[in-house]
């Protein structure tokens, strides 16, 4: 029987999301675990892994169409195996001769069968088209029966520098946007399709009125209002929702990280940077060894029910010029130091390059600040996870050492925990096996 392939749950609050790519084709062989497309929510994109074995039997969107969360969008099944679909699933992949289209697709007959009209549209495309003023009666589609993609207008003559929520623009255009403080979302781009490269910044900053007392890079300029992003949007909704539905309490515990920065120091030794391990690393380690110890925390709350996660998935919270994202690091209990230093630094990576990787896996969430001299703070849960922890910064601090006063590295940590499903005593101890791991463990 043919696996279906379904839009999955990214978060609370998205509800339909943007097909990026698909990475197999119809009749590619796939294996289980194996990622068959990307998809785009409103804060990154995430790619989508088969649940199953066998070959990709039918696409039902295509790229750049928008499908809703827990849409049926595809079949994987046996060579050969015919699959039926709902109708308002199969609408892109109906044979061109068909005589079955939707309203939009009013058949016109040419020598070579039948053909759509170029009405035929993605949601994405025709917006952008509003947006810009294109006429599409002068876009050739190149999607199924002729149905004109986000692709086609930007290979138009009459293209636009598009950007619509995501940002088209090469590493370097990047890099010097960061390091001559513009606004890369306000650079028409000149490169293909639009995208944003190097000389557009530094042309664009050639321009820019020069200021005395401008805002630290990636502020808004004062006296100015724009529109919410769809990122900053969600994160709105998320974060709101969270805060006003789980009842949220929080534990803070000073750590002694004498032993884990020696430690730290030790197994950095002529090591590159890549497989450097950070003190955020030694955080998640001892986190993941406690969530193994108190499966309670490692928990969410399913309205009727409380859900124990029998993987230990934790994310890192990640700040971004438009916001915060929380990147997954799949399995980490299972992790060596080596594994974990690489794993993190690329999770980060990717999410700062708009793509998040364990989406919706997350069971626990580990956020800090102490790089930015934080020395406490609380957090907000990312629901429907049951914790969260904050971490500060390691701080040389005067304290009582055998009866005298003494200098020590002390971090302080405030676990923030959901009371439907985590108690005072139970954030108390699960605080102690992280304190435990780092101040005598370690190794």
């Amino acid at each position: 029987m043919a696996i279906e392939v379904k839009v999955p749950i990214a978060d609370q609050t998205t509800e339909e999301v943007r097909i990026v790519a698909w990475k197999k084709s119809v009749g590619d062989a796939v294996k289980h675990g194996e990622v068959v497309l990307e998809i785009e929510t409103d804060k990154a994109v995430m790619e989508v892994e088969s649940v199953g074995e066998g070959v990709l039997l039918r696409q039902l969107v295509d790229v750049d169409d928008m499908a809703a969360v827990g849409k049926v969008i595809g079949f994987i099944g046996e060579s050969g195996e015919i699959v039926d679909a709902v109708a308002d699933e199969t609408e892109s992949v109906k044979p061109v001769a068909s005589a079955e289209v939707s309203e939009e697709k009013v058949p016109q007959e040419t020598s070579a069968g039948y053909k759509v009209k170029k009405t035929a549209i993605t949601p994405l495309a025709r917006k952008i088209a509003e947006k810009t003023g294109l006429n599409l009666d002068t876009i050739e589609g190149t999607g199924a029966h002729g149905k004109i993609l986000r692709k086609d207008l930007q290979a138009s003559p009459a293209k636009a520098s598009l950007h619509e929520g995501r940002l088209f623009a090469s590493p370097n255009a990047r890099r010097l946007a960061k390091e001559l403080a513009v606004d890369i979302y306000s650079i028409p781009g000149t490169g293909p399709r639009g995208r944003v490269i190097g000389e557009d910044v530094i042309e664009y900053a050639k321009n820019k009125p020069s200021t005395d007392h401008t805002p630290a890079e990636g502020q808004p300029q004062p006296g100015t209002e724009v529109e919410l992003t769809k990122m900053r949007r969600a994160i709105g909704v998320n974060l709101q929702r969270s805060f006003r539905d789980t009842p949220h309490f929080n534990v803070t515990m000073s750590i002694d990280m004498t032993r884990a920065m020696k430690f730290r120091d030790g197994i950095n030794m002529g090591k590159e940077k890549i497989d450097k391990v950070s003190v955020n690393d030694l955080v998640v380690k001892g986190c993941a060894v406690a969530l193994r110890k108190y499966p309670a925390v490692n928990s969410k709350f399913m309205e009727d029910t409380i859900k124990y996660e029998a993987d230990v998935n934790i994310g890192i919270a990640t700040a971004l010029p438009d916001g915060l994202v929380v990147p997954v690091v799949l399995n980490t209990d299972k992790m060596g130091w080596k594994e974990l230093a690489a794993e993190t630094k690329a999770v980060v990576q990717q999410a700062r390059g708009g793509k998040l990787a364990g989406l919706g896996k997350g069971t626990f969430t580990v956020s800090n600040l102490g790089m930015f001299g934080v020395d406490e703070f609380t957090a907000i849960i990312n629901p429907p996870e049951a914790a969260i922890l904050a971490v500060g910064g390691v701080k040389q601090e005067v304290v009582s050492v055998d009866g005298m006063i003494g200098v020590k590295p002390m971090m302080k940590v405030t676990l923030c925990s959901d009371h439907r499903v985590v108690d005072g005593a139970l954030a108390a101890q699960f605080l102690q096996i992280i304190k435990l791991y780092l101040e005598e463990e370690i190794a």
